[in-house]
């Protein structure tokens, strides 16, 4: 029967009229031959119903009709048992549908490959400048260059649990880029974070749970000493009574003193604006000290007021110079400095610069105009200034890319800055010392108060 099987009859009941891996229907004839002969008991009709695409009827239109047997044998539904024959990737429709397959095919090798990349990280990263071979790693927060824990000494527990803020060792500069850790359990031996950085102040604790707060109790505790074993001692704290005192101290009301409280200097109305309300409260020593330091504070306040007015006039410079660029007058790589600015960063100097005509004029108008002519010039040799050079730019220097006042606005800006934050942290700390004693006085004033004290003198000389 295999023998008098044409190869067209093999191609139609194979269902073999798609191109398997670029072979030719010649090979696939041999195919469905191979599969009939393997089956010789089941009739011709029994072939599968061949899967036909849109391919398969572009291809028929180039070929001829098929015979009345073969389309009998189409119809004919497939048994149990017959074998089904191999299907390879189908023809393309048409021009359009290939093109639409070949993008599809480099789409998926572009994310195969993009996928290869991502396992096969090569980098380079960290300070070993090595790949990704899957070890762990952090991301540093100024470079967002990443890292591998064991390159920068840092293990990946801690690094996950405690770090609140990671800086690499190239970033950090110990003062505004460093790494942050977060604070630890204070039971000893838990490395899991203190609950410090919850949102509601109520569920701050410098444990990270309450167990380990109880357990840190009661390793306390523990080292006193028990009211059996300190029964001969004299005024032992025991373990029983320290217990006590810790449940009268959440027993008690708001209004009564509890554990933690200060024991003196809780009195209200005792001070207005710094000084005392009572008499006999500070000492005289301690009242000189807290006149004198206020006095102090108030001249500091001054020299703030000085620094803010040396700013105004450096802006005010700048924005001149600016107004001579947008006439003209001026280019972008003009200086453009002003010579009423060499007092700018000398508290005395610019003193003596207020009090002066040209500053008080300056101050007034809220800018900075020409510079007037010196009070002890004479008239002509101040009309004379007054009509030498441009109004717009008198005053200023003209020279471009002027090297002995180059980036003046930024330089004079930032000294001035920082001398009005160190006369601020001074005011800050004579207030500090002043708010200190006042408690130490207050406390003691208290004391007295409550225990009644006297001295008697019994015997003179």
């Amino acid at each position: 029967m295999a023998g008098g099987v044409a190869p067209s009859d093999d191609v139609e009941m194979g269902g073999t009229e798609e191109v398997l891996d670029g072979r030719s229907s010649a090979n696939h004839g041999d195919n469905a031959h191979g599969s009939a002969t393997n089956s010789p008991d089941l009739p011709e009709q029994a072939n599968p119903t061949p899967v036909k695409s849109d391919a398969d009827a572009d291809d028929r239109q180039h070929t001829s009709p098929p015979s009345a047997d073969s389309v009998k044998m189409k119809s004919i539904t497939k048994k149990k048992g017959t074998a089904a024959t191999k299907k390879g990737p189908r023809k393309a429709k048409a021009t359009k549908s290939k093109a639409g397959a070949k993008k599809d095919v480099s789409s998926a090798g572009a994310a195969q490959d993009a996928s290869s990349e991502d396992e096969t990280d090569n980098g380079p990263y960290c300070i070993c400048r090595g790949p990704d071979d899957h070890r762990w790693m952090i991301s540093c927060d100024v470079c967002e260059d990443w890292f591998h824990g064991q390159c920068v000494n840092l293990d990946k527990e801690t690094g996950e649990k405690l770090v609140e803020r990671f800086v690499c060792p190239n970033c950090t500069d110990g003062k505004q880029h460093y790494t942050k850790y977060k604070k630890t359990c204070s039971l000893s031996g838990c490395k899991n974070p203190a609950r410090l950085y919850t949102k509601s102040p109520k569920d701050r604790s410098v444990f990270c749970c309450s167990e380990h707060c109880d357990a840190w109790w009661i390793s306390i505790i523990s080292t006193l000493p028990t009211k059996a074993a300190a029964a001969k001692a004299v005024e032992v704290l025991t373990q029983e009574d320290f217990a006590g005192l810790l449940i009268a101290a959440v027993e008690q009301t708001k209004t009564d003193w509890k554990l933690g409280d200060q024991p003196f200097g809780n009195m209200d109305g005792l001070w207005s604006n710094g000084l005392p309300t009572r008499p006999g409260v500070l000492s005289d020593e301690e009242q000189a000290f807290l006149q004198h330091s206020a006095a102090e504070r108030l001249a500091l306040g001054n020299e703030v007021v000085q620094y803010k007015k040396m700013m105004q006039l450096i802006d005010w410079a700048n924005q001149r110079r600016q107004q001579a660029i947008e006439a003209g007058k001026f280019t972008k790589d003009s200086c453009g400095y002003d010579w009423r600015l060499d007092t700018a960063t000398a508290r005395h100097q610019f003193a003596e610069f207020l009090d002066t005509a040209e500053g008080q004029a300056t101050f007034k108008a809220g800018k900075l105009d020409a510079p007037l002519a010196a009070a002890g010039d004479s008239e002509q040799q101040q009309q004379q200034q007054q009509h030498e050079g441009e109004p717009a730019t008198r005053g200023m220097c003209e020279k471009k890319r002027c090297k002995p006042h180059n980036s003046w606005y930024k330089l004079l800006m930032s000294a001035v800055r920082v001398l009005m934050k160190e006369t601020a942290a001074a005011a800050a700390a004579k207030l500090n010392a002043e708010d200190i004693m006042r408690k130490e006085a207050e406390a003691r004033f208290e004391r007295r108060q409550l225990e009644n004290n006297s001295v008697e003198v019994l015997m003179e000389g």
